[in-house]
This record gives C-alpha cells, structure tokens and sequence, in this order.
C-alpha cells in the first residue's frame, strides 16, 4: 500500500521538463511551417540547387522534433514511459495502415493528392487519441 504522504502532482523537475519540451516541439513545428510555406511559395519556380535546399530544409526541424521526443523520454520516469509506448506503437501503426492504402490506390491507377500528409496527420491523430485513451502523460 502507498504511504498517504506520496503526492499526485508533478514534481517542480518534471513540470520543467514538460514545459521545456513542448517550448522546443512548438519551435520545430513552427520552423517546419515557415519552411513548408517557403517550400510551397517558391519550390517550383527555384532553380536546380535551390528546389533542392528547398526540399531538404522541412526535414530539419523534423529530425529536430525526432530528437526532442527521444530526450523527453529520457526525463520519464518508468511508469510514464509505459503509458506514453503504446500511443507511439498504435500511431505508427496507423501510418503505416495509411501508407499501404496510399500506396494501392496509387498503384490501382488512382490520384491521391498529398498522400503523404494524410499518412502523417493519420499517424499523429492515432497517436494522440491513444494517449488519451490509456492515460498517457501530458507532453
């Protein structure tokens, strides 16, 4: 049995790490935005080195946020990392259900526009919805 001296709110460190990690994910997610925006304005009429830089600087911020996720796992305790896995692992899950449809309809002949935003923005959206359902920790 827990002692009734155990708290149920968070510590001052994790409130910090929390803050700090949804500061640094907003960052890339507002540097893969402005560089989308970039991308999308002037990716087609660019030159040859110029659509190329263009469409490598997005994937900048996303290795950014791929690292900021890892780091914040490493700052959870063991019970926080239990409830947080199985958002990842329905998540890609569902992407990965998402890709292999995107991918038939396009072999069978038919156009899917952006198919690549819907994979992600699925994968994010079964990421998310599981976090709430399990009770995962707020980012």
């Amino acid at each position: 049995m827990t002692s009734d001296l155990d708290s149920t709110a968070e510590s001052t460190a994790e409130l910090r790490h929390r803050r700090v990690f949804r500061v640094q994910i907003w960052a890339g997610a507002g540097i893969f935005l402005i560089a989308n925006v970039a991308l999308y304005q002037w990716g087609e009429t660019a030159g040859e080195p110029w659509k190329w830089l263009l469409a490598v600087v997005p994937l900048v911020p996303i290795a950014w946020i791929v690292i900021v996720i890892v780091r914040r796992m490493r700052t959870m305790d063991e019970y926080q990392v239990k409830l947080f896995f199985p958002g990842l692992a329905v998540g890609f899950a569902v992407a990965m259900v998402a890709a292999i449809t995107v991918g038939t309809l396009s072999s069978a002949g038919f156009d899917v526009i952006n198919g690549g935003w819907a994979v992600a923005v699925l994968g994010l959206l079964g990421w998310e919805f599981t976090n709430l359902i399990v009770g995962a920790p707020k980012a």
